[in-house]
């Protein structure tokens, strides 16, 4: 009786220890979440529709940031907002890779059409398509999204633009600028002195009587942010508040 008194004792504490041990586990897991991890896919063609003629050419080149590692809810968000935003369609239906190189051969298609056109008057005509998707930044709580791309398709110039996607890593949401810094007008003070200070404004003159754009002539800070290590950033588009040939404005706020 003694004997299996102390066998039963011993198999409870072993019992009490599997479990305690389970908990530890269990807690670590929830404590240590899978690394933040993507990779990089480029995809680049370059297509000839007359053998070495290259005044006739379509080239089409796309790099973007395909997640894989981390909380299944931001990956599943990011690589949705992807394939939505560059190519319009639904990431269950097919990868991003081949969503990249449809759009490669859609681009090409409608080179095809607009060459049948105009290549009866022995006409130069070239396109050219780049988009460079990358993430410009990350920490554990957000997850910054930087799109750099330009396209010709003819005409006198191509077009650029620069654009920013900031994530919430916990909810896999896009971030508003609200959300980051509440006070706005304080926010768009700052900002409006690092503008002045950038493009020499005189601020005794109204300011679209200098070449800007701006609504109800004031300025105002647009939604194209960009959260990086250091720096709140915002980036004005080239015909965004001024004209083509004074390019892009970028205003760096310190987060300090």
């Amino acid at each position: 009786m003694l004997l299996f008194k102390k066998c039963m004792a011993k198999l409870n504490c072993n019992i009490v220890l599997a479990i305690i041990a389970l908990v530890f586990v269990a807690a670590c897991s929830q404590q240590e979440p899978k690394p933040f991890t993507y990779s990089n896919y480029t995809f680049t063609e370059t297509k000839l529709p007359i053998a070495n003629d290259s005044s006739r050419s379509c080239s089409f080149t796309a790099s973007i940031p395909i997640l894989a590692g981390g909380n299944p809810v931001l990956v599943d968000s990011v690589n949705a907002f992807i394939a939505q935003q560059f190519f319009g369609k639904n990431s269950n239906n097919e990868s991003l890779q081949q969503m990249v190189k449809a759009e490669a051969d859609s681009f090409y298609q409608n080179y095809l059409r607009d060459f049948e056109e105009f290549n009866q008057a022995d006409f130069p005509l070239t396109y050219q398509y780049d988009l460079k998707l990358h993430v410009a930044f990350h920490n554990d709580q957000y997850l910054t999204l930087k799109n750099e791309n330009y396209d010709y398709m003819g005409g006198a110039h191509g077009n650029y633009s620069t654009l920013y996607y900031v994530f919430n890593r916990e909810t896999g949401k896009q971030v508003r600028l609200a959300e980051l810094y509440p006070d706005t007008l304080k926010l768009t003070a700052i900002a409006q002195q690092l503008f002045y200070m950038q493009k020499s404004i005189d601020t005794t003159t109204e300011i679209n009587d200098q070449g800007y754009w701006f609504e109800k002539n004031k300025f105002s800070l647009n939604s194209n942010f960009g959260l990086l290590k250091d720096t709140l950033v915002f980036m004005f588009n080239p015909y965004e508040i001024t004209s083509y040939a004074e390019g892009q404005t970028e205003i760096k706020i310190p987060l300090k």
